[in-house]
């Protein structure tokens, strides 16, 4: 599936409302009018935007350093740069992040709308100081659970089912084999002595000759 195929621009739209409304900042055109995965690229692909949605989400003594005004397209992939940086250590999962390609050079803009929308899930599960629209995911919360050492160890000496079991093990119906030493005799080939039995080999020459 390409990149236009994957792109929503309902969701994208959705999105850069949230930004609006928590930087207190408009996009130079308005989100409404966007019909193009390029057209948010655009809007976003200087950084600032997404650096001051940072900033909102951190307390002051941890607030992202960005370039204001970038004019060069070093300063504009470096404010994406620091923001995906920033976002991570936010706790933002990595295979959710996008490349900063993905948006300067609008090579999947799905993915940074993806990001965006993970940045907000995080952000609502920190209680953070914005607002938040009701299409964010509400992130479960992990309960660990902690065993006692004797509990963890009578754990250990079970043996799970992917190593087999005995259980079921049985020798019901089977006969045993039983070696009749009088139709048997030692032969001797190349040092080593070997039991033959007789009784079958003259059992199996004489259904040869005889056949059914």
């Amino acid at each position: 599936m390409n990149n236009q195929a994957r792109f929503s621009i309902e969701e994208a739209q959705e999105v850069l409302f949230w930004i609006e409304q928590t930087t207190n900042i408009q996009f130079d055109k308005d989100p409404s009018t966007f019909e193009t995965a390029q057209d948010v690229a655009d809007a976003l692909k200087d950084g600032t935007q997404l650096c001051v949605l940072m900033n909102r989400l951190l307390d002051k003594a941890n607030a992202l350093p960005y370039n204001a005004k970038p004019k060069m397209p070093f300063h504009k992939m470096e404010n994406i740069s620091n923001f995906l940086d920033a976002i991570k250590a936010y706790g933002v999962p990595e295979i959710s992040c996008f490349q900063t390609v993905d948006l300067y050079e609008n090579k999947q803009c799905y993915k940074v709308i993806e990001c965006l929308r993970a940045l907000a899930a995080v952000a609502q599960s920190k209680n953070a100081p914005v607002p938040f629209p009701s299409w964010v995911v509400k992130l479960s919360q992990g309960h660990p659970r902690f065993f006692p050492e004797s509990v963890i160890r009578r754990g250990e000496m079970v043996i799970p089912l992917q190593y087999g079991t005995n259980k079921c093990a049985s020798q019901k119906g089977m006969t045993p084999y039983v070696i009749n030493f009088r139709t048997c005799t030692v032969v001797s080939f190349a040092g080593f002595h070997i039991l033959v039995n007789i009784g079958t080999i003259y059992e199996s020459i004489y259904e040869d000759a005889n056949p059914v």
